[in-house]
């Protein structure tokens, strides 16, 4: 098969998989064969077409992690990033929010640890990133997921991270009483940084502990707020007075 015969299946089945929103799924050993037959600017060209961005969009929010996996290991690392979209379609943060743990671990796995921090922080139109769509979901093993791949420092920094509304992850969790989503963004803290956390305040001056009190009402999460806030209060008053006799 010559490459211009190649490059025209490929062509078909990036179509082919678009055009049925991602029902005609392709056959993925055939894909790899006829991706390793074309040359690199080829490859390159077709996925980073509309039909490749497309596929990519398609397969990420669907939970298609062989396909997104394949897309993206076929490509030189510099190009790779360059194919996860951030504009409103956001292939990235709806793996996260409809909790594809897989295909997030995925596309995680085929980047640089520096390509994986610009994807962790990328924020959408609403500046969420993606851990606001799993916290706010209550999906905690995608929370666990996406926190795995940073340092604590990094970790730290994103739980600080505002949306639009001042809200971080944690509020968005507690405000829809995801009490496994919460624990998951805290325990990984220490009680210093718990409690900073658990003082930060949104747009309408509330800080994530008053969020389930005053929005729907979850008391179950409301009361695990409580016991992390008194229990980081008393680890940080006792360590401090253990301290100071």
């Amino acid at each position: 098969m010559s490459s211009i015969q190649t490059a025209e299946e490929l062509s078909k089945i990036l179509n082919d998989y678009y055009n049925s929103m991602g029902h005609i799924y392709p056959d993925i050993e055939r894909l790899k064969n006829l991706l390793s037959e074309v040359s690199d600017a080829q490859r390159y060209e077709l996925l980073s077409s509309i039909r490749g961005d497309i596929a990519l969009i398609e397969a990420a929010p669907l939970g298609k992690t062989e396909l997104c996996v394949t897309l993206l290991s076929v490509l030189p690392q510099a190009d790779k990033l360059k194919l996860i979209p951030f504009d409103e379609l956001r292939a990235f943060h709806f793996a996260a929010l409809w909790r594809y743990t897989e295909t997030i671990s995925g596309i995680l796995n085929c980047l640089t640890a520096e390509q994986q921090l610009q994807l962790l922080f990328t924020q959408d139109s609403d500046g969420d990133t993606a851990l606001h769509d799993a916290a706010r979901m209550g999906h905690t093993e995608t929370v666990k997921t996406l926190l795995d791949n940073l340092t604590p420092e990094q970790q730290l920094k994103l739980l600080f991270t505002w949306n639009l509304y001042g809200n971080t992850a944690l509020h968005d969790a507690a405000q829809q009483g995801h009490t496994g989503a919460v624990k998951s963004l805290l325990d990984i803290l220490t009680p210093e940084q718990q409690l900073k956390l658990l003082s930060v305040r949104n747009h309408k001056d509330m800080t994530a502990s008053e969020e389930p009190a005053g929005y729907y009402e979850f008391p179950v999460t409301m009361r695990t707020m409580e016991h992390y806030q008194n229990e980081a209060n008393y680890r940080v008053y006792y360590c401090k007075f253990a301290i100071f006799t």
